[in-house]
């Protein structure tokens, strides 16, 4: 099962959404687009990519992960194509790139996905959420300068768009195939649980103690101060990661670097990104995943201040190391820590829900920015409003408190 997600993770998410960093400054050059309108290429696509994460979470909910995630290729191979074939302008490519992209991977990645996997993983969750979530970062890294070198090689920024295709096509065979929905449909049970015991004594509970041992429903949930301090602090990290993808090689270049080297540095950011996973598999099922988020985003607020003037080559690496790092592992932690907080029946409703709002407001960073470029005040403003607000994440989240596993009698949950 966790095979078989990867594989459509790689697939679903780990092109379409690193992909577009090297193919749309490609298009924008062939056909004379304005850099706010590159931006606003990305923010539909980044706004589509979670807008939607409430109607998933109850396709998921209602069809199965398995449904969702052939319906979310689907719609990734039907704006590839139309991209590859047709679309000559950037309101064509908001269409079909932003919009038909967009809701695909939303559909067809991350949140079916994980709400699958965390269906089927309990002690150790944080170790499968990070072998999933690598899926992404490998395929960014192999997506940014496979497209760039085919690019080049074709002399057209389409042929990007066909492989694409391809791949979300091959990742809809791997999931009708593979994808199973529940541990149970196949007579076994979530890691860490087990059948009674001979003598009829239960299961003990392996559960580590920042786990909570109910499920809550999703109102108690989001009424929950610490809900809403994960997902601001995700935000300020999710703002500038799209930032980059939106302008970093356009930026680079404007820093008197080439196009390869744009492309290698979302190689690097993607790839590093497994440091951060790697950090979370080896130590988010003994201590609180939270406190490493807090870490992951310091160390994104670096990458940050780092990029601004990133002229030399060292300079380039630290700041795709410490974006790779700090978005790649802050992303799981806190897809991690939503589980361990509140459960898994509320799971894909919360990841939902924060996809929703963290997407749709982390867009508006590319757009603005875009806008101050062409007035002339260039994107340093942005990058360092952005690595404050990391910073202070950071702090707030080694504060925030953690929910009560125990909760009060009358409290709007359920047994688990």
């Amino acid at each position: 099962m966790l095979a078989a997600l990867w594989g459509v993770m790689f697939l679903n998410l780990g092109f379409p959404a690193y992909g577009p960093a090297v193919i749309n400054p490609a298009m924008a050059k062939a056909v004379g687009l304005q850099r706010e309108t590159l931006g606003n290429m990305y923010s539909v696509y980044m706004i589509m990519s979670g807008l939607p994460g409430p109607l998933v979470a109850i396709s998921v909910n209602r069809f199965g992960v398995r449904k969702t995630l052939l319906l979310g290729s689907s719609l990734i191979v039907m704006g590839a194509l139309l991209m590859a074939t047709v679309v000559t302008s950037g309101l064509g490519a908001m269409l079909c790139s932003g919009l038909l992209v967009g809701t695909g991977v939303a559909t067809g990645a991350a949140l079916a996905s994980q709400t699958g996997l965390a269906r089927w993983f309990v002690r150790r969750r944080s170790l499968a959420l990070s072998v999933l979530y690598s899926a992404g970062a490998i395929g960014g890294f192999v997506a940014a300068p496979l497209l760039n070198r085919l690019i080049q090689v074709s002399g057209t920024w389409r042929s990007g768009w066909w492989l694409l295709a391809a791949l979300s096509g091959i990742a809809a065979c791997v999931a009708l195939i593979f994808v199973r929905e529940r541990p149970e449909d196949m007579g076994q049970v979530a890691d860490g649980f087990g059948p009674p015991l001979a003598d009829g004594r239960a299961v003990p509970d392996m559960r580590p103690p920042f786990v909570t041992r109910r499920e809550w429903t999703f109102r108690a949930a989001v009424r929950n101060p610490t809900y809403w301090v994960l997902l601001i602090s995700l935000l300020g990290t999710s703002g500038g990661f799209t930032l980059f993808l939106a302008h970093g090689v356009v930026h680079l270049q404007d820093l008197g670097h080439s196009a390869t080297v744009g492309a290698w540095a979302v190689s690097i950011m993607t790839v590093t990104g497994l440091i951060g996973k790697a950090i979370l598999a080896t130590l988010g099922d003994r201590i609180d995943p939270r406190y490493i988020f807090a870490l992951f985003m310091a160390v994104f607020a670096v990458g940050l201040v780092v990029i601004v003037n990133a002229r030399a080559m060292w300079q380039v690496i630290l700041f795709a190391t410490c974006f790779g790092i700090g978005f790649g592992g802050g992303l799981v932690c806190f897809m991690s820590v939503l589980s361990n907080y509140y459960g898994t029946r509320a799971f894909a409703s919360l990841a939902g829900l924060a996809l929703a709002v963290n997407t749709t407001m982390s867009a508006i960073a590319p757009k603005v920015a875009g806008r101050l470029f062409d007035q002339g005040v260039g994107y340093a403003a942005t990058f360092y409003v952005l690595a404050v607000w990391g910073f202070i994440s950071a702090v707030v989240l080694i504060f925030a408190r953690r929910p009560k596993t125990t909760i009060p009698s009358g409290a709007a949950v359920a047994e688990a």
